[in-house]
């Protein structure tokens, strides 16, 4: 039995050390413990910490926590709080606990518009972290245009690993934006990109978004291209997409003999990728 009594007083021990022990205990054990509520409400006070190590620990249990307190009109304004904190690594662990709990959380509009502010956050990991929100997100966005705008100026982000996570969360989302046309533009735009792992996941995102886009000879084409690349990571996702697009225009065959010669073509793309 989790002896709540004991960690809530920990919490509010003056000795850091005991601090963090009793955060490791409400990691370990908040599905078993009595009043989630309250176990809530020591991880957000701790979240404000003297202690830097002690607000960190605190503040990357809120995800996991939030599913499972009961007050979630509480919780998220606890969540809303955070994303406004001078502390970068607050505001981070903000927008990483909206990409785990985005679904559960009662004023979307407020999550939106507070994403929609991180993306524009002098951090780049919260920059970063905001466009993993935005992917993961996105098909209970409210305003799915601005949350696409968001994430295709993020692709053109300073920082080269926040324009690769805002490539990779394009595909996935592709199905569910009006300007598909657009949208195709942005992604040839993204396989010219100098950063290799931007490169590397338009070519993801033309895999995820082939069957959909209208232009399927350009794509192919940028995704042939992609495969001469001199990175080896973008050569291989590119031949991996070419897989899946090869697989899709089986799948569209009238004749037993272009579905196995698509077939075949797909196995070749999908060896190539992983050598």
């Amino acid at each position: 039995m989790v002896d709540q009594e004991k960690i809530h007083n920990q919490c509010l021990s003056n000795d850091p050390e005991e601090r963090i022990h009793a955060l490791e205990e409400l990691s370990n054990f908040f599905s078993h413990i009595p009043c989630k509520q309250q176990a809530w409400n020591d991880l957000i006070r701790l979240t404000t910490d003297e202690n830097s190590e002690v607000r960190y620990i605190a503040a990357d249990n809120l995800d996991f926590a939030f599913s499972q307190v009961p007050d979630k009109k509480q919780a998220w304004d606890d969540l809303h709080e955070l994303t406004v904190k001078e502390d970068s690594y607050l505001r981070y662990s903000a927008a990483k606990a909206l990409a785990f709990v985005f679904s559960q959380v009662p004023d979307k509009q407020q999550a939106c518009s507070d994403l929609h502010r991180l993306t524009n956050d002098e951090d780049n990991f919260v920059r970063n972290m905001a466009a993993l929100a935005l992917g993961d997100a996105f098909s209970q966005v409210p305003d799915k245009q601005q949350a696409w705008d968001d994430l295709i100026k993020l692709t053109t982000d300073e920082d080269g690993d926040v324009r690769s996570i805002a490539g990779y969360a394009l595909g996935p989302v592709f199905s569910e934006v009006t300007d598909k046309q657009k949208a195709c533009n942005d992604l040839h735009r993204l396989t010219n990109d100098e950063y290799d792992d931007v490169r590397s996941s338009a070519a993801s995102a033309f895999g995820s978004a082939f069957p959909q886009v209208s232009d399927k000879k350009k794509v192919s084409e940028d995704l042939l291209r992609l495969t001469n690349d001199e990175d080896s990571n973008v050569r291989a996702q590119a031949n991996y997409s070419l897989g899946r697009v090869s697989i899709f225009m089986a799948s569209q065959s009238e004749k037993e003999e272009d579905y196995r010669k698509e077939f075949e073509t797909a196995i070749g793309f999908f060896v190539s990728s992983s050598n």
